[in-house]
């Protein structure tokens, strides 16, 4: 799943393939994503609230929003891009977010479905595919006004774990930083995402962790290091707790896929 890999403000990035019966562990990227199912119903988990995705319809992920597939018996189309495409639709929407819920385009089944062999030097023929589609996700969904005190929140500390997660960051830090209770600033991350903290944090590490597994040249100790966790054991449990496999397994695998 390349396209998963180097999802941090890259120019005109895209990235898109197709799957079947396919699993994706719970993940966070700062770029937006879609997910259109072509036959059966694929279930998505997305701050920890579930969504079935039925035939011939697609989700509209927002940035920084943990999600995850379960995809059995299924064939589905996942595309990842950058902010760059679509500037139109982050200025319409300004603070506030789509809702997540599944929208019907069976009449754009031949588009998604030729995603994933798309050039990604045609940009303009991919800015104006997703600008249709994000015009029709605008029409047919509601907007999360993001005015509340705990939405306000979580944008800040998302945005300041986007910036900030390669350090030595603790809760205690951040709510410090922000002027905010501990125990509070944890029951408002866990009622909006479905995970703690620590799992917040670590996710963001092992996403980046992915991309720099794929060097071979890289040493793990080092990566680990990078990724900001402060010991190779720590970072290993986190990662296969996230991913399910060791970094060493995932680094062979990434390496010989290539």
């Amino acid at each position: 799943m390349k396209y998963q890999l180097e999802n941090f403000n890259g120019s005109y990035d895209f990235r898109s393939g197709f799957h079947e019966n396919w699993y994706v562990e719970a993940h966070i990227h700062e770029y937006c994503e879609l997910l259109y199912c072509q036959s059966g119903t694929a279930e998505a988990t997305v701050n920890g609230k579930k969504i079935q995705v039925p035939q011939k319809h697609l989700i509209w992920l927002p940035p920084n929003c943990i999600h995850q597939y379960r995809c059995e018996g299924t064939r589905v189309v996942c595309a990842v891009f950058s902010h760059d495409y679509i500037p139109l639709y982050f200025a319409q929407v300004g603070q506030a977010r789509s809702t997540v819920v599944p929208v019907c385009f069976f009449d754009m089944e031949q588009v998604l479905m030729g995603f994933p062999t798309l050039d990604r030097g045609e940009k303009l023929l991919i800015s104006g595919y997703l600008n249709l589609i994000c015009a029709r996700v605008l029409q047919q969904t509601e907007l999360e006004q993001t005015e509340t005190q705990d939405s306000v929140l979580y944008q800040k500390v998302i945005s300041y774990l986007a910036e900030h997660f390669r350090e030595e960051i603790t809760l205690e830090a951040v709510s410090n930083h922000f002027g905010y209770n501990a125990k509070y600033l944890s029951h408002c991350l866990h009622t909006l995402t479905g995970v703690h903290f620590t799992k917040l944090l670590a996710l963001y590490r092992i996403e980046y962790a992915k991309k720099l597994l794929t060097d071979q040249h890289t040493d793990i100790g080092r990566i680990a290091m990078d990724c900001g966790f402060t010991a190779v054991n720590t970072f290993n449990r986190n990662f296969k707790a996230i991913t399910g496999m060791t970094p060493s397994e995932y680094k062979r695998q990434k390496i010989l896929s290539f």
